[in-house]
């Protein structure tokens, strides 16, 4: 991969999303980047009063979460539209209708698209979040996993693990979570275990390609098919710290300072070395970034 151009925004860029050509980044202080791929600066950049720990797509432009409990809505322009205090904090999944559903430590809730709450909860510190067969479920660094029904926020049902649980995906069958124990399990939509395998410690899980991808912390990517039989790993040289499965190719960033592109077999195509830790990585219509601890959000071309 080579480097089409960069914004430096002094700060780990901890978060990258894309929408076209259009690019949303966030980085640790509070700033918040508006721009188009590839550009050699930001078109907007905004300073909120605290880190952006989440963005999401919205119909009218980009939510976000704000570490100290917001969730604002900014317009493709960088508008400030909205700002929903109380409810924010963490992770964001968004899903069709322009719905939000929200974690942070200590509860959840769903938000419609003006960023008003349909339902709160209250439960275990709640760092995932994942949305899917009308559910919004929740992983819990307590060693739990809640499910609520999207409408209503009623609690359907509650799995116990011995230790963290980390990473959530929904799949055909159910959900897919890891645990900081070294495994790998399957819930149905009841809530019932029905497949588990070892691994190493997780701390993501990603749907892919009509299996998983579970990020250990060994610093390898693992692939799984839907019975959980290893398919492939790629081991980096640190933590995976965010992976990408958009496109033909699947983009990993690592903490050894590399950012990969895999087939989808798990072989590399190609690898990119920052100046610092690669925290995130987007792609869409073929474009590729991501954002280093180095304080700057890279623009990327393809295998070279």
């Amino acid at each position: 991969m080579t480097v089409h151009d960069s914004w430096r925004l002094d700060g780990w860029v901890t978060t990258v999303r894309l929408r076209g050509e259009r690019v949303a980044a966030a980085a640790v202080g509070g700033r918040f980047a508006l721009g188009a791929w590839g550009s050699a600066e930001p078109d907007r950049l905004i300073e909120f009063d605290s880190s952006v720990t989440d963005i999401a797509a919205h119909p009218d432009g980009w939510a976000l979460s704000l570490e100290a409990g917001s969730v604002v809505l900014v317009s493709e322009e960088g508008r400030l539209l909205e700002r929903r205090d109380g409810v924010g904090g963490w992770r964001l999944a968004e899903d069709a209708h322009g719905h939000l559903a929200v974690s942070r430590n200590g509860s959840v809730a769903l938000i419609d698209r003006r960023l008003q709450p349909v339902w709160e909860r209250s439960g275990p510190s709640a760092w995932e979040i994942c949305l899917g067969h009308d559910r919004v479920t929740t992983p819990s660094t307590e060693g739990s996993v809640s499910c609520r029904a999207h409408g209503t926020g009623e609690l359907l049902w509650q799995h116990t693990e011995r230790f963290p649980v980390y990473g959530c995906a929904a799949i055909e069958e159910g959900f897919a979570v890891g645990t900081a124990e070294g495994a790998l399990l399957v819930l149905d939509v009841s809530g019932a275990p029905v497949r588990r395998t070892g691994t190493h410690a997780v701390r993501m899980v990603v749907a892919d390609d009509g299996g998983l991808l579970a990020a250990c912390v060994d610093g390898t990517l693992r692939s799984y098919d839907t019975r959980l039989t290893e398919r492939w790993r790629f081991t980096t040289g640190s933590w995976v710290k965010a992976v990408d499965t958009r496109g033909d190719s699947i983009a990993v960033a690592s903490a050894d300072h590399h950012l990969y592109l895999l087939d989808r077999d798990g072989r590399e195509l190609s690898r990119f070395r920052a100046g610092h830790t690669v925290l995130s990585a987007a792609r869409g219509d073929g474009l590729l970034a991501a954002g280093s601890a180095d304080g700057r959000l890279y623009f990327l071309t393809g295998p070279s």
